[in-house]
């Protein structure tokens, strides 16, 4: 009976499931009515899916009336279509918008990227999320050409420098201006990557005319996300993972260090041997007999632990949207001590009141936590202190002179007894005002403040090395800083449409702003105890406070118009008109003018015999923006506090301090022509970008030293011009797009000229204008270059070094090459050399198969020159004496002719050692790559999309530059390799 019961169970259900499903059949057309053959037609949630006949004919079986067919086809818009009842179904599909729809963000506004004329890039955020860093400059690195990222300091919670074409100003400010949803904010790391939705760079004065002041060394705009109607979205994206250094160079084993420190005094010796005993400390004779040797990079460095997670939420309806996410990142340093975290929440809301009035707010708040006890100094003993030595004395306490010499100090001494703790706050408040009364028109009102501060406690203890040299009390400072941005902006915007030919816009924008900062400082002097760190500083035997304020404010007029006919021909001009309160009294006001023009020359019909091109336009403009990156009451006379006796009594006044005034101070304006050709073939399989700039920099900021008997030492005042001009190159190919594989490469190339073409317009007797060598700023010249004597070998025995032009030298020192070959060495002989860059550039190649997807950028950048201490100054370990460890070189010795680097002595520096310095710092590396794989058919369970990922970062490096890394020198915080285990996660 059980048996019949369950066969008849099993039939009602069998009966019941084929009654459910269903079979369906129709036709796949494009928009013209065409067959589309090859379609894939999906049934959503599931692994069942067919294709297209040669008509377009297609029959699948779906399993119930509430299935869903996903029509998907390589160049058209995906389609979706609840079955229902139907079991004839017609379907049509678009062509999908080629990248040239896309829309782009501009300077109050945003544009198809088919209408900019302008020098405009936007930058994938998928992209740049790719990389495991809190640092958004990092991010960008390699992703446009143009942009030349380099580190600014490898520790935990730093940030990178930006260059967009070159460094212009000579000493001001040569740091982009960042833009976050129309607000200037403090610094590009002030937002989540996780909630940015595009990120445009502005690199053409036509672009950045709009934004005027503070334009001149470029704009990155970054807006952020937000939530869209009728749909709700929850996302969480983590990584976890694993830190790590790369260390290009050596320095001395205990054995060789000893042998070093042997041949030093052996020069100083009339070429014999000392015994060891005369020359190691009794220390450093126990260790080499015991062979215990300190590796200090062992005992300095560890494998340290990064972090992060981000959760977002957006919803929307017809009236109200709201984007939040929320983030939380940790990230251990490579030096026990070192660490950052930091916490952000974003809401971005949007209020629809109604059809012509919407409100709008877009809010950040951010904590982060720094603990960095100042590791130079710690980093530079790695590398100096000798390895025969003892880190602990006999009770287990750091012993501060390892191997008995003042000279070598524990490295690890002050990573235990030193902590300084940097506690920020940093909140962005916009909100904003749209009315559209009419067709076309439109006005936002737009408010913003942006305020940070921040506290920092720093104390060293008794048994520090201050503490040491301070006779066993503690120091230290507390110093709270804050910083607040306000900014009101009126902008009009008006679009119209004549003939459907004729397109016209026009934009107005009022601005203006105030930012205001203040700093106390108090530093504490011999603290008596321990007991309550830095908050014992009401008993230190001296408290010194130093208090700061500072206020600079902006006001600004813009205009531009935009016209094209036909999407053919273009035409942009713009003004603006910007009045700052740190120029002199006469010079206040600057206005900065703007043209373009644009031809799209793929819509003529004499290109039609070119049948696979997508894209041709050629784009012309020329224009002015101003720089105003310089500090506070930089116009003014300063005032310094002094103090003296009246009547025994202490009184303060104030004198006259360094700086003259200068009321005509004015704006540095940097001026641009950029021609550029966009290209595209086959529908933008092959697409592209070739610019050449051309940017003279005028009124250059710049601060100059005067004669003492005139009562001032400094003037801050308007000099010379200086000249940036280059070619970049941006190629993107998409070699395989198939239904389940898709491969697709990038490349940039970035060259930049930079030259000094007038300086203070002071000329010699012939007319040439005069150098300023104090400075090493040479007419003619890049502003950043090394001025010294070239290195031409080591002097060697049997030379006739008395005849030379270094008849002082010795057998095993610097020899110096006679440039002018006068038989005499003077400053004639010294040669000028280039710094900068000759090239940089980005290889980039990405692969999805199915569900795997593998991608890699390598970064690369060539002929950039840097002097590297470690290899000839004393205090940093490279000047042979003996001393201290560094860097393993290959010296002279008479057993050992073919050395290139001077002969070890005790006593002194090798004369010239120092022209050894300048190394090659080009390099070539392995900056990300990534394997992910994303779980197919996660519909069921209530999820669009779940993928996991593995991500490596700075895996290798090839240069000669020896560091850790070849934009820092080897006292800088080693910059870190990095490999973390992701997941992505989309509701």
């Amino acid at each position: 009976m059980k048996q019949a019961y369950l066969l008849w169970l099993c039939l009602f259900i069998g009966l019941h499931a084929h009654a459910q499903s269903r079979e369906v059949s129709g036709r796949i057309t494009d928009s013209s009515g065409e067959s589309l053959p090859g379609v894939s037609v999906l049934e959503k949630g599931t692994n069942n899916a067919t294709l297209s006949g040669i008509d377009g004919d297609f029959k699948i079986r779906v399993n119930s009336p509430q299935s869903v067919l996903v029509f998907s086809f390589v160049g058209m818009s995906p389609k979706e279509i609840h079955v229902g009842d139907q079991s004839k179904i017609q379907v049509s599909l678009e062509a999908a918008p080629s990248s040239l729809d896309e829309v782009v963000v501009v300077g109050y506004g945003v544009q198809k990227k088919s209408d900019i004329i302008s020098s405009v890039v936007s930058v994938s955020t998928e992209s740049v999320n790719k990389v495991p860093t809190n640092d958004l400059g990092e991010m960008l690195r390699g992703k446009a050409a143009g942009v030349y990222v380099t580190l600014g300091d490898a520790a935990p919670g730093s940030s990178s420098n930006i260059l967009i074409r070159g460094s212009r100003s000579l000493t001001a400010g040569n740091a982009p201006i960042v833009i976050a949803d129309g607000v200037p904010i403090g610094g590009i790391n002030d937002v989540n990557p996780n909630d940015i939705a595009s990120i445009e760079i502005l690199k053409d004065a036509a672009a950045q005319a709009i934004y005027g002041a503070r334009a001149s060394n470029g704009v990155i705009l970054i807006t952020t996300k937000r939530a869209k109607e009728g749909k709700t979205t929850i996302d969480y994206n983590s990584f976890y993972g694993i830190q790590t250094v790369n260390r290009n160079f050596d320095v001395y084993s205990g054995e060789e260090f000893a042998q070093l420190k042997r041949e030093a005094y052996r020069a100083d010796n009339n070429n014999h041997y000392l015994p060891d005993d005369r020359i190691f400390t009794s220390i450093e004779q126990e260790i080499l007999a015991n062979k215990e040797f300190i590796n200090w990079e062992d005992e300095l460095l560890r494998k340290a632990s990064t972090q992060n997670h981000n959760l977002s939420f957006a919803t929307g309806t017809g009236k109200t949207r709201i984007y939040t996410g929320l983030n939380y990142s940790l990230r251990e340093g490579v030096i026990p001590g070192t660490d950052f975290q930091r916490g952000t929440i974003r809401v971005n809301v949007d209020q629809y009141i109604n059809h012509w009035l919407k409100l709008g707010a877009n809010t950040s708040w951010q904590l982060s936590k720094n603990n960095n006890p100042g590791t130079g100094e710690t980093l530079l003993r790695a590398v100096t202190t000798s390895p025969l030595g003892k880190i602990y004395n006999e009770d287990g306490t750091y012993r501060i002179y390892p191997t008995g010499v003042q000279e070598s100090i524990n490295p690890l001494l002050d990573l235990a007894e030193v902590s300084n703790t940097r506690n920020d706050r940093n909140d962005i408040m916009n909100v904003f005002l749209d009315i559209t009364p009419l067709k076309g028109f439109s006005y936002r009102f737009n408010a913003s403040r942006r305020s940070w501060n921040r506290k920092t406690l720093n104390y060293s203890t008794a048994n520090s090395l201050l503490g040491f040299r301070r006779g066993g009390m503690g120091n230290g400072f507390m110093q709270f800083e804050d910083e607040s941005e306000w900014q009101l902006e009126n902008i009009i915007n008006y679009q119209v449409e004549i003939q459907s030919k004729h397109h016209l816009a026009g934009t107005f924008v009022q601005s203006v702003s105030k930012k205001q900062g203040t700093s106390f400082r108090n530093s504490a002097n011999n603290i008596p105890n321990d007991l309550l760190d830095i908050w014992g500083l009401p008993t230190a035997e001296s408290n010194i406070p130093t208090v700061s304020a500072s206020s600079r404010g902006l006001l600004s007029f813009v205009a531009r118009l935009q016209y094209d006919f036909n999407h053919r021909y273009y035409l942009t001009a713009s003004a603006r008109a910007d009045g700052s309160t740190v120029f002199g009294a006469n010079n206040k006001w600057a206005w900065f003018p703007a043209m373009a023009l644009g031809w799209n020359l793929h819509e003529e019909d004499f290109m039609e015999f070119v049948p696979k091109l997508s894209n041709l336009k050629a784009r012309l403009s020329y224009g002015s923006v101003g720089n105003e990156a310089i500090g506070t009451y930089r116009s003014l006379s300063t005032a310094v506090q002094r103090d003296y006796l009246f009547n025994d009594v202490k009184r303060i006044g104030y004198v006259p301090g360094d700086y003259l005034p200068n009321p005509n101070l004015k704006w540095e304006t940097s001026t641009t022509l950029n021609a550029a050709l966009d290209f595209g073939f086959f529908n933008e399989r092959l697409s592209g970008t070739v610019e050449y700039y051309n940017t003279r920099t005028k009124d250059l900021l710049a601060e100059l030293s005067l004669q003492a008997d005139i009562g001032y030492t400094r003037m801050l005042r308007n000099v010379g011009e200086v000249q940036n001009q280059g070619i970049e190159l941006s190629v993107n190919g998409i070699l395989v797009e198939k239904k389940d594989w898709t491969l697709s490469t990038a490349l940039s190339f970035s060259r930049n000229r930079n030259k000094i073409l007038s300086l203070y317009g002071e000329k010699d007797e012939f007319g040439n204008e005069l150098d300023d060598v104090g400075n090493r700023w040479f007419i003619g010249y890049p502003k950043d270059v090394y001025y010294q004597y070239v290195p031409d070998g080591i002097w060697q025995q049997g030379e006739n070094i008395v005849a030379s032009h270094q008849p002082s030298a010795q057998p095993g020192d610097v020899k110096i090459k006679d440039v002018n070959g006068d038989g005499i060495l003077n400053d004639k002989d010294r040669v000028i050399i280039k710094r900068d860059p000759k090239w940089f550039g980005t290889f980039n190649i990405t692969n999805k198969f199915k569900g795997i997807d593998f991608s890699a950028d390598i970064v690369t950048v060539q002929g950039t020159i840097r002097n590297n201490a470690f290899l000839y100054d004393y205090s940093s370990g490279g000047s042979l004496r003996g001393i201290l460890n560094g860097i393993k070189v290959n010296y002279w010795t008479p057993e050992n002719p073919g050395g290139t680097w001077p002969r070890p002595q005790e006593s002194n520096d090798r004369t010239y050692i120092s022209t050894l310095g300048l190394q090659d710092a080009s390099y070539v590396r392995l900056h990300t790559l990534t394997l992910g794989y994303t779980f197919p058919n996660m519909a069921k369970w209530k999820i669009n999309n779940l993928r996991v990922y593995a991500t490596g970062h700075n895996l290798f490096t090839l240069t000669d530059f020896q560091s850790y890394s070849p934009e820092k020198n080897p006292n800088d915080y080693p910059e870190a390799v990095s490999v973390v285990g992701g997941i992505q996660i989309n509701f």
